[in-house]
């Protein structure tokens, strides 16, 4: 059989059917080839377009949720530290009241004890017989009296004493002493075994020291 082909005036009517319907087929093949080859790349780069959405999309949730717990993390660690400046700031603002309270309770009390001294220095002055119960409790912390016994005063007092308790003094055998050096108000008793000082200036310094207070009676 001759394999060259047979010109087409020579075909016969079957021939040119055949031929024909062949190159159609060929060419439609082609031509549905070539479609499907583009159908299958669009639904590939589909497919591959919805890959890698689908990462994205992982990523970034995986992004927000790591992000989001190093946030909280930071966010716990600065609170903590905040809450402890806090602490440290409050802790240094009571103790800071508390010497304000401290100060200002030293300076009322201080205040107080000039303000009394005032008074009682006034009241010296203006009560002569202020000197009596002084001496009275003076000779009242001696355990016994024994001689010679003498109360030593300013010589104003000493003629209160001499006027007020002259004959209770001269019957427990007490010699009134008068001593300038001894400021009004005040008395210093002895006797051959015991001394009691009661002038103004160690009377004030015993209440200034039970109270813990520098406190000098003779300063203004």
């Amino acid at each position: 059989m001759s394999s060259m082909p047979i010109p087409k005036e020579q075909q016969t009517a079957y021939q040119r059917w055949e031929m024909s319907s062949f190159a159609q087929a060929d060419q439609a093949g082609a031509v549905h080839s070539s479609q499907s080859k583009k159908k299958d790349t669009g639904a590939a780069s589909s497919k591959i377009a919805e890959v890698f959405e689908s990462v994205r999309k992982e990523a970034y949730a995986k992004g927000l949720q790591e992000g989001f717990a190093v946030g909280m993390a930071k966010a716990k660690e600065t609170a903590h530290e905040d809450k402890q400046n806090f602490s440290a700031l409050a802790a240094a603002f009571v103790d800071a009241l508390k010497v304000a309270d401290e100060k200002i309770e030293e300076n009322i009390l201080e205040l107080a004890l000039d303000i009394a001294k005032a008074m009682l220095k006034a009241k010296l002055k203006a009560d002569p017989e202020a000197i009596l119960p002084v001496v009275r409790d003076a000779m009242h912390y001696l355990p016994y009296v024994q001689k010679p016994a003498r109360i030593s005063v300013h010589h104003e007092d000493a003629r209160i004493l001499r006027e007020q308790l002259g004959d209770e003094l001269s019957e427990q055998v007490w010699l009134i002493q008068e001593d300038n050096n001894i400021e009004r108000g005040g008395c210093l008793v002895e006797t051959g075994a015991n001394q009691i000082d009661a002038t103004n200036a160690v009377r004030w310094k015993r209440i200034s020291d039970a109270l813990g207070q520098k406190n000098d009676w003779l300063l203004p």
